[in-house]
C-alpha cells in the first residue's frame, strides 16, 4: 500500500511538472507571436517611411494609428507565421499562400477603414491589375516575396534573438509595448491620423 501511495505521489508529480511545462510553453509562444507583431509592424512603418522619402523627401508618419507601427504587417506576419510555418523547406507554396493571405487581408483592412471611417491609407489606382485601388499586381508579389523571406529566414533568426532575452526582460518589454499599443489604438479612434502623404486623396 506504501509503495502504491508513492507510486501515484509520483505520477502526480509528474503530470504536474508535464502541465507547468504546458503552461509555460504556452506563454512564451504567445510572446514570441507578440515580438513577431510588434518587430514586423515597426519593420512595416520604417519601410513605408523609406519609400516616401525615397519618393518626396519628406517625413511621413504612415498609417491609421500616430506611434512608430503599422498593425497591418504585424498582423499579416503573425497569420503567415501560423499558417505557414510548417512550409518553411517549401518556398515555392509559401510564396504562393502569402499572396493569398497578404492580398486578402490588405483588402479586407482597406475596405473597412474606408467603410467605418472613410479613410483610405493606400491607393493602388495608379497600378496595373488593381481593384479598387485596394490591391494591385505589383504588391501581391512584394508580400510574396516578403512572405518567403520570413517564413523561411527571418522569423527563425528573431526567435533566437527573442529567447535569448532574460524572460522578466522579455515580459517587461511587451507589457509596455501592449499598454502603449493600446493607448495609441485608443487615441486613433477618436482622432484617426490623417493628412497629405498619409491618406488619399489629400
Amino acid at each position: 500500500m506504501k509503495e502504491y501511495m508513492t507510486q501515484r505521489q509520483i505520477s502526480a508529480q509528474k503530470l504536474k511538472a508535464l502541465l507547468k511545462d504546458r503552461e509555460k510553453n504556452r506563454r512564451e509562444y504567445i510572446s514570441l507571436l507578440a515580438c513577431y507583431f510588434f518587430a514586423t509592424s515597426l519593420s512595416g512603418f520604417l519601410w513605408e517611411i523609406l519609400i516616401f522619402f525615397l519618393k518626396e523627401g519628406h517625413f511621413r508618419n504612415r498609417g491609421f494609428l500616430y506611434g512608430p507601427w503599422l498593425p497591418v504587417y504585424g498582423t499579416g506576419a503573425v497569420l503567415m507565421y501560423l499558417l505557414l510555418s510548417g512550409l518553411k523547406r517549401r518556398p515555392v507554396k509559401v510564396f504562393i499562400y502569402s499572396v493569398l493571405l497578404g492580398t486578402s487581408l490588405e483588402l479586407m483592412i482597406g475596405i473597412i477603414l474606408d467603410f467605418f471611417w472613410d479613410l483610405r491609407y493606400w491607393d493602388y489606382s495608379a497600378y496595373p491589375f488593381n481593384f479598387e485601388g485596394y490591391i494591385c499586381l505589383a504588391s501581391a508579389l512584394g508580400i510574396g516575396i516578403a512572405g518567403v523571406l520570413w517564413i523561411c529566414l527571418l522569423s527563425g533568426i528573431l526567435e533566437n534573438l527573442w529567447f535569448h532575452v532574460p524572460a522578466k526582460i522579455r515580459h517587461i518589454v511587451l507589457t509596455a509595448l501592449a499598454i502603449l499599443f493600446a493607448l495609441d489604438c485608443i487615441a486613433a479612434l477618436i482622432f484617426p491620423n490623417t493628412g497629405r502623404g498619409i491618406t488619399f486623396p489629400e
